[in-house]
């Protein structure tokens, strides 16, 4: 187990740097020397290729990841596992490249009126969707071998780290708009051979031809896994990417996309604590489930939701109530302030899916593990739906406000059907106590005047009201004892301070 948590933990620490190096590019570099549509068109190229990957690869890497162990031989390379893994998404591709030239005249129908940039920029798409799909399939073999910090330093740092220097090339004027895309594409390229070359340097590529186990029962549980797990990807995908694809068919394509790409960029740094969450709590949930200790889980269930709503909440009123200033800082804020309503919608969303706890952790580990899946497809078809109501009328505002919409439903569906199946629902006496104390701290904050235009004083007025928030919020949950898991961590916090002021 000390290798797992060794790399687990550096692969989180990646993962947040990731984050962090991603929100920059696209909030501070590109957003400085892209014009928006040319912002739009990037939000799309690397959008679009993330759902045509989820169904090119056809599920090859969570086949690889389930199914390793049943070909697991060293001295028989594998019997042929890595050079299957290699040939099947092949298949995949070749469809998804027939479709995609046969497809051109729909596209260029579809979007040449409103986007013309991005049909102009079509061609791109493929080499970055069959890169990507490699580089799942890559990783996913060596995740079975237990090695997930490097892809990952490839994939969250590489690759970011290199679209930060594209885009101060660009900046300088030392390379074109299109040379930058064409970098883009490189940079795919040289993630999927780094993938090759860190796994030549394992001795993991093993080129053994062994199609044998097609012919056996195997194959027949492989193909119906990897069916499951293409319906889930492209429901995952198309669900967070959907309005890339609904916005740029409307006027004004490119810079809408751009609005409300930098606008919910913003808006899901609250769900970040979620994922670290639920990384924590899935093999404990998986655990209490073996053992039917449904106690456990009830108490994981209830102080997820509790905790996630104290950290989401603090969270939303530190964007929303500076939400002005934040716009000021960002460069073009005179464009992106548009999507003020956006942050508003998506952080709403956002907030909800934290409040209602692991629910689909917790489903996941159940024997109802296959209605999630289904949940999901609702939502990604209540979202298909709700787009193409609300962006014709309201644009990317109605885009947000089809994703608050389907996220509220589609969590009030999971909390129904855990209650009607186990007994089991989120909520405490204390849930109320954080949603006023949420409405009090916002009210508060609007106490303190807007700032004027200098920058000193819109990070001034930032740091007040954060400083603000963290008191009356944060003093309230302390005092009144609201997280037991809060209180404890925020003392030690203070006694480990106090203690190295102290020396």
């Amino acid at each position: 187990m000390g290798i797992i948590i060794r790399q687990s933990l550096k692969n989180s620490i990646v993962t947040y740097l990731g984050v962090i190096i991603g929100t920059v590019n696209i909030l501070y570099l590109y957003n400085s020397f892209l014009e928006t549509d040319q912002m739009g068109l990037y939000s799309a190229l690397t959008s679009y290729p993330v759902v045509f990957a989820s169904f090119t690869q056809l599920g090859i890497p969570f086949v690889a990841v389930r199914f390793f162990n049943r070909f697991s031989n060293e001295r028989n390379q594998h019997n042929g596992f890595f050079v299957f893994l290699l040939v099947a998404p092949l298949i995949g591709c070749l469809i998804f490249t027939l479709f995609y030239f046969f497809g051109v005249d729909f596209f260029r129908w579809l979007y040449e009126e409103n986007s013309p940039l991005l049909v102009s920029y079509y061609y791109y798409l493929l080499p970055l969707t069959i890169c990507l799909v490699y580089m799942a399939v890559l990783e996913a073999y060596a995740r079975v071998h237990l090695r997930i910090v490097v892809p990952a330093i490839i994939r969250e740092l590489g690759i970011k780290l290199t679209n930060s220097l594209l885009a101060i090339c660009y900046g300088f004027k030392l390379i074109t708009f299109n040379e930058l895309i064409m970098g883009l594409v490189l940079v795919h390229v040289a993630a999927v051979i780094a993938l090759f070359g860190y796994l030549f340097w394992l001795g993991r590529l093993y080129w053994k031809v062994d199609f044998s186990f097609i012919r056996k029962p195997i194959f027949r549980e492989m193909w119906q896994y990897g069916l499951w797990v293409i319906m889930g990807g492209i429901s995952v995908n198309l669900a967070l990417n959907i309005e890339k694809f609904f916005l740029p068919l409307y006027s004004n394509g490119m810079t809408n996309t751009a609005i409300f790409d930098i606008a919910t960029k913003i808006a899901l740094i609250i769900a970040i604590p979620r994922n670290a969450l639920a990384s924590i709590s899935t093999p404990l949930l998986n655990e209490s489930w073996q053992k039917n200790d449904m106690g456990h889980i009830d108490e994981i269930y209830k102080k997820s939701s509790l905790n996630l709503l104290i950290i989401g909440g603090l969270l939303f009123l530190g964007i929303w109530c500076n939400i002005d200033s934040i716009f000021k800082v960002i460069p073009k804020s005179e464009v992106y302030q548009q999507g003020k309503m956006v942050v508003l919608f998506a952080g709403l969303g956002k907030l909800v899916d934290m409040a209602t706890g692991l629910n689909s952790e917790i489903l996941v580990g159940s024997k109802y593990y296959r209605y999630d899946l289904f949940f999901y497809i609702f939502q990604t078809l209540m979202l298909i739906v709700a787009n193409a109501i609300l962006i014709p009328t309201y644009g990317y505002n109605g885009a947000a406000l089809a994703m608050l919409v389907a996220l509220t439903i589609y969590n009030f569906i999971k909390f129904w059907f855990i209650y009607n199946r186990f007994g089991l629902q989120p909520f405490t006496s204390k849930t109320p106590k954080v949603m006023l104390l949420i409405a009090i701290t916002y009210g508060v904050s609007l106490l303190i005047p807007p700032p004027s235009s200098s920058l000193m004083s819109i990070l001034i007025n930032m740091v007040a009201k954060s400083l603000l928030i963290v008191t009356v919020f944060g003093g309230g949950v302390l005092g009144l004892k609201i997280s037991e898991d809060a209180n404890k961590t925020l003392w030690s916090i203070w006694r480990k301070s106090k203690g190295y002021l102290g020396k």
